[in-house]
């Protein structure tokens, strides 16, 4: 349930409950006022009988105390008069009384024995009345009677209905009022700024830090809205900043590691001058060979096969070189590797009849995507497989897989993150424990017309798309190279 909705509900029952406390205890206290005024009315023709009647005498005066019973009797609250005279026990009553009168004539009795006005409610014919009575004296001040008068309730209760309706109509009006004005308050002064506030939240949530929160007042949720604003800034500001310190740190990052190929050039200067220099040497033999037996065709064509063999042999090393050397930013695009693989496989498809090696697949699925160069990643992958492919002269069994994996670098500080993992597989020649040392060094190869840049280059293609390369290869059995690439999941 909302805190709006909560709030209405709560001081809607808190004034619901107090309003009718009020109304029940307004209508008890208007019930005392009408039974009030009934008995003032009844006590105020009670004195004024009680003048006439001690005036004229009861036992002398008969046909006037009749006629002034009469005529109280006309007034329509009143049902009737009981006159009595103690001393010569005679009783005057009004003609539409009928008997039994004894409980009012025993009223009467009290009043006169007590000398007190006696009164209460009673019932008449199955008709609740009110009776008063009180004594009455002769002029020396001896209770010689009394007098008792009987009136309707059924005015004062018509009275107390209409009372009773008008607090509860009004009651019900001041409820429904005090409620909707409740329930519109707390909807546009809390339900709606709460809302606003939680969509605002929501959004920023999502990652829209330029989400702004419009509430106009000086009340909390104002100044909330306020702070909630300040807030969205700061963090836009915050999250700029740190875009640009991630940018200015990845640019230092690549500057790092092209200083650092710059730094291997040293290294492969050297190197560059022995593979180089041998070729050249015998391309510049095989030169001066032709110019002393140009009359020998046969071994001018074997030589000048020997020059075009070895210049390409140069331009290969120097194309590999500059592809090492040279900074080159990765093209993003979305990748799928299993397909991926199945492409150059494809492209290898005769070399791998003809060598007699059998593919084994194994993908796993569903296989998350990974964001890459596909040239670059090409270039890698055609790399692994065709040493693979080489390292079994005599046939042998090639085995790919794809699949997914969590990995954490505790090396480089980073939380488990997931991978994409492709192993190429051979049951090949192996490695000894030295060569797999080396096998990523420039110019180091096993091969009599090897390079030693192609994994080389590999491992920094691989590098540069935030991954890596492991290597597990034993003498006779073959080797196994692990390609991780970050998943864009």
């Amino acid at each position: 349930m909302k805190l709006g909705t909560k709030l209405t509900l709560y001081l809607s029952l808190f004034i619901i409950i107090v309003l009718s406390v009020y109304g029940y205890f307004h209508i008890l206290s208007r019930r005392d006022i009408l039974i009030k005024k009934m008995k003032i009315e009844v006590e105020t023709t009670g004195r004024n009988l009680k003048v006439s009647l001690e005036k004229v005498g009861i036992e002398r005066e008969h046909e006037y105390v009749q006629d002034l019973i009469d005529s109280v009797e006309e007034y329509e609250r009143t049902l009737g008069v009981i006159v009595y005279h103690q001393g010569k026990d005679l009783v005057f009553r009004s003609r539409s009384l009928d008997d039994p009168i004894g409980p009012y004539l025993e009223l009467i009795k009290n009043s006169i024995k007590y000398n007190d006005p006696q009164e209460g409610f009673r019932s008449y014919k199955k008709a609740h009345i009110f009776a008063y009575a009180f004594p009455l004296k002769d002029k020396k001040g001896k209770n010689i009677g009394g007098v008792s008068i009987l009136q309707h309730t059924s005015f004062m209760e018509e009275d107390i209905k209409r009372a009773e309706w008008s607090i509860f109509i009004t009651i019900l009006i001041l409820i429904g009022g005090t409620v909707a004005f409740v329930l519109l308050g707390t909807r546009k002064w809390i339900a709606q700024p709460i809302s606003q506030l939680m969509n605002g939240i929501q959004t920023m949530a999502k990652g829209h830090l330029e989400t702004q929160i419009k509430l106009k007042g000086k009340d909390e949720l104002s100044e909330l809205a306020r702070a909630f604003n300040q807030m969205a800034i700061d963090l836009k500001k915050a999250q700029e900043k740190i875009i640009q310190e991630s940018e200015n740190k990845l640019d230092l990052e690549r500057s790092l590691k092209h200083s650092e190929k710059l730094a291997t050039i040293g290294q492969l200067a050297s190197g560059l001058a022995h593979e180089v220099g041998t070729p050249l040497n015998i391309i510049s033999g095989r030169a001066e060979l032709i110019q002393r037996r140009l009359e020998d065709k046969e071994g001018s064509k074997r030589n000048l096969e020997i020059i075009i063999q070895q210049t390409e042999r140069i331009t290969k090393i120097i194309k590999q070189l500059l592809g090492f050397v040279r900074k080159k930013r990765p093209e993003q695009k979305t990748l799928t590797l299993d397909l991926f693989l199945e492409t150059l496989l494809d492209f290898l498809d005769h070399q791998i009849q003809k060598q007699g090696v059998k593919v084994v697949r194994e993908w796993s699925d569903p296989l998350p995507p990974v964001i890459g160069d596909p040239d670059q990643l090409q270039q890698v992958f055609l790399n692994l497989i065709l040493n693979a492919i080489q390292s079994m002269p005599e046939g042998g069994t090639l085995r790919l897989s794809v699949m997914p994996k969590w990995v954490s670098r505790e090396d480089l500080g980073e939380d488990r993150r997931q991978y994409v993992v492709v192993s190429v597989e051979d049951t090949g020649l192996g490695m000894e424990k030295e060569v797999i040392q080396n096998v990523f060094n420039p110019f180091f190869t096993t091969k009599e017309t090897g390079t030693g840049l192609g994994l080389m280059v590999s491992q920094g293609i691989v590098q540069d798309h935030d991954g890596w390369i492991d290597v597990k290869s034993e003498v006779g059995k073959g080797s196994v190279f692990e390609v991780y690439l970050p998943s864009l999941q």
